[in-house]
């Protein structure tokens, strides 16, 4: 685990450390440079003080010479009759090759020359060392160079301030999540938050609205569960209570017969409630895929032709042509599973189911169509609701969850359920119909 804080600190510290020893050397040299302009200016000017000297003049001056400056040595040789004159007990300055300035080594150190030769003859000579110049130039520099480190301290106490602020946010928001009851799903406050920290917030708000979701899935999916099997598991009870009393062979087998019709019942309750339980906290991790419609239809019509031909209905796919869409095929295959269950038991003997499938204006759509009794009007807004059951069809065996089921599958596929007249103007024809990408349009 590392500080984020820490890090951007230190990589603010130790940039505006380098780029203050950056200006600190341009600085450094920028100041050496004039300082050696100025010296040699000042060597050249102590040198044509002498221009004026001959040769009968060096023993005079040899005597009373007086240095200008301490730090310059002044030596001056007439190169026919050797006569010299040193402004300093010291070696000898050598004689340079040419004139102007130059740069010797003398006693182990390095000095700056200037040599120039008058028009008497004379070679006059002023030199300094080197180290001179850099005491100089580094005391000249220290009232820029103090400043400017004075600055980068107080630049880097000035930027801790600030991120110890802009931090602070994400302090308060983490304080504000550790204080929360496990139970408390409430959104986070994006009220005075910095941008950098908002999209943080606004994602662990969709995750809280997501886990608030699941959570009245499963309430919901409890309180469904709880409410429906207790009246089919009654039943059961009293039924193996009534073959356990039966006094005949016929009587029990009889008893025996409504215990299974009734497990029947229940085991397919208990599977529409898995299915809806599955269906409800969040789809999204299941992949949608390029999937033939029609080619679904006709798979579920063959595998649920057995049961329509034991009641003598004919149910078939009607369209032939492809009809491609981006979906998921296990959700949509429950789908028209639920809604030809729903017509097979619905529709009489010798009735018809069709299922359609096509795609028209950027839209997919799946039809069930039967010449059964068809439902209401005053009914078809509430048929989809959970456990509802139209008036006149409590008789007929059901839960109420397929139609819901259908309605959730549509739903997370961005589309809505829909009813019209049936085949021929009988019965009922169920539409879904959802946005689809990429689909091709049928003509």
């Amino acid at each position: 685990m590392y500080s984020i804080k820490t890090r951007l600190l230190a990589a603010i510290t130790i940039a505006l450390t380098l780029a203050t020893l950056c200006a600190a050397a341009a600085i450094y040299f920028s100041v050496e440079n004039e300082i050696n302009r100025l010296l040699d200016n000042s060597l050249r000017q102590v040198a044509l003080a002498y221009q004026n000297v001959r040769s009968q003049d060096i023993l005079r001056i040899r005597r009373d010479f007086f240095a200008q400056d301490e730090s310059m040595v002044v030596q001056i040789i007439d190169p026919n009759t050797g006569a010299k004159a040193l402004s300093r007990s010291m070696d000898p300055l050598p004689i340079a090759d040419q004139i102007g300035f130059s740069n010797v080594k003398i006693g182990g150190e390095i000095w700056r020359l200037y040599t120039t030769q008058n028009s008497y003859g004379p070679i006059i000579e002023v030199a300094q060392p080197t180290f001179v110049r850099s005491e100089i130039a580094l005391q000249s520099a220290k009232s820029v160079l103090l400043p400017l480190f004075f600055m980068l301290v107080l630049i880097a106490l000035v930027c801790q301030i600030i991120i110890g602020q802009g931090f602070r946010a994400l302090s308060r928001t983490a304080s504000a999540i550790g204080r929360r009851s496990p139970s408390s799903l409430t959104l986070l406050s994006l009220k005075g938050l910095p941008a950098e920290i908002e999209p943080l917030v606004s994602s662990l708000n969709n995750l809280l609205e997501q886990l608030s979701d699941s959570l009245k899935a499963q309430k919901r999916f409890a309180s469904d569960a709880a409410h429906e099997l207790r009246t089919p598991l009654t039943a059961l009870t009293l039924q193996i209570q009534l073959a356990e009393r039966a006094k005949t062979e016929e009587a029990r087998q009889k008893a025996f017969g409504r215990l299974k019709d009734g497990i029947k019942r229940a085991t397919r309750l208990v599977t529409q409630l898995m299915t809806m339980a599955r269906l409800d906290p969040d789809n999204r991790s299941q992949p949608l895929l390029p999937l033939d419609l029609t080619a679904l239809a006709h798979s579920v019509c063959d595998e649920l032709a057995p049961l329509a031909a034991q009641k003598n209905i004919e149910l078939k796919a009607a369209s032939d042509k492809p009809a491609v869409a981006i979906a998921n095929e296990d959700a949509l295959r429950l789908l028209m599973n639920n809604l030809c269950d729903n017509a097979m038991r619905y529709t009489p003997a010798d009735g018809h189911i069709e299922i359609r499938t096509y795609i028209r204006a950027s839209k997919a759509f799946i039809e069930v169509c039967d010449d059964g009794p068809g439902v209401p009007e005053t009914e078809r807004e509430r048929i989809f609701e959970r456990f509802y059951r139209a008036e006149g069809t409590k008789t007929i065996p059901g839960t109420g969850l397929g139609l819901a089921i259908v309605r959730r599958v549509a739903e997370l596929h961005g589309g809505t359920p829909s009813l019209d007249a049936g085949l021929n103007g009988k019965g009922v024809c169920f539409r879904i119909s959802f946005p689809v990408a990429g689909a091709q349009e049928e003509n």
